[in-house]
């Protein structure tokens, strides 16, 4: 199987389109189409549905995806090892946290492993706790930070702290006096939540289930810059840790509500268990260990 047409088959279906995916690779859209065609002749199936926008995956594609991924990062390791016996420890890792603990994660992290590891690339992207998860699956990231996450087959998950969960409204909105609030006053007010089955709408959900609070969902957003543009709007509430809106308070323009009693989500670093252990994956997994642990002893 030709190695270029299933780096141009990945790069389409992550764009949707052919023109746009050629513009990414920087070569010709007929050159794409070629290989692409070429692929499809040699499994005897279509990858691709077309439509007036562009294109889809197929089901036979979206398992060629899947495959693709895990033999593209295969190769991308091994050249790396290779290198590596030449330059020092090399290589491409993907790292997805959470934006609200990237704020205070990623920062020491980079810092730390860029001057024990300088020839290695980190990739860092950022999103809610179900695209993460997702990615994980689909192995589009190396190691990743989740809240909350469920035991799976497959998957080692490493504790690394526990983060408090506020209420955060827009300053002087609240209909509620005091600094503490209950499970209760969520009734109270408009919640911007993020879809299910994000790890902090489970954890609202679980709540709700036990205490019987009827919740007032204002609307489901899965970004944190919108949660926060509408928060600081006044449009409505959420639930979010510090890293999530630190910079707001400190500019007075949100507020926050300890729960009494104190709410927490637990982080933790999860990666496949059933990939291989290179030794620039195990380097970063101890250099994420050690910056959480300093975290938590900093207060």
């Amino acid at each position: 199987m030709d190695i270029r047409a299933l780096r141009y088959f990945q790069t389409v279906a992550e764009c949707g389109s052919y023109s746009r995916g050629a513009e990414m690779l920087r070569i010709s859209q007929p050159a794409v189409s070629r290989r692409i065609a070429n692929l499809e002749q040699d499994l005897g199936v279509a990858l691709f549905h077309r439509h007036g926008h562009g294109v889809n995956l197929t089901e036979a594609g979206q398992a060629l995806l899947a495959r693709s991924q895990e033999v593209l990062r295969t190769l991308e390791q091994a050249r790396a090892e290779i290198r590596s016996t030449r330059f020092g420890p090399s290589g491409v890792i993907t790292f997805a946290v959470p934006p609200a603990a990237a704020w205070f994660l990623v920062p020491p992290l980079v810092r730390r492993f860029g001057v024990t590891h300088p020839n290695v690339f980190l990739r860092v992207v950022g999103g809610f706790s179900s695209h993460i998860h997702e990615w994980l699956v689909r192995g589009q990231a190396d190691i990743a930070c989740l809240h909350d996450p469920l035991p799976q087959k497959g998957f080692e998950i490493t504790p690394l702290m526990e983060e408090e969960v506020f209420l955060v409204g827009k300053a002087g909105t609240a209909p509620f006096r005091g600094t503490t609030i209950g499970i209760a006053d969520l009734a109270e007010v408009p919640l911007l939540l993020p879809s299910r089955p994000n790890a902090s709408r489970r954890l609202l959900d679980g709540w709700a289930a036990r205490t019987g609070v009827t919740l007032n969902i204002r609307a489901e957003v899965d970004d944190h810059t919108i949660i926060r543009a509408l928060i600081r709007d006044g449009i409505g509430f959420s639930l979010l840790t510090r890293g999530a809106f630190d910079a707001d308070l400190g500019a007075a323009a949100v507020q926050a509500w300890r729960f009494e009693p104190r709410a927490y989500w637990p982080l933790a670093a999860i990666r496949a268990a059933d990939r291989a252990r290179t030794p620039i994956l195990e380097a970063f997994h101890t250099a994420l260990c050690e910056v959480a642990r300093e975290v938590r002893s900093g207060g």
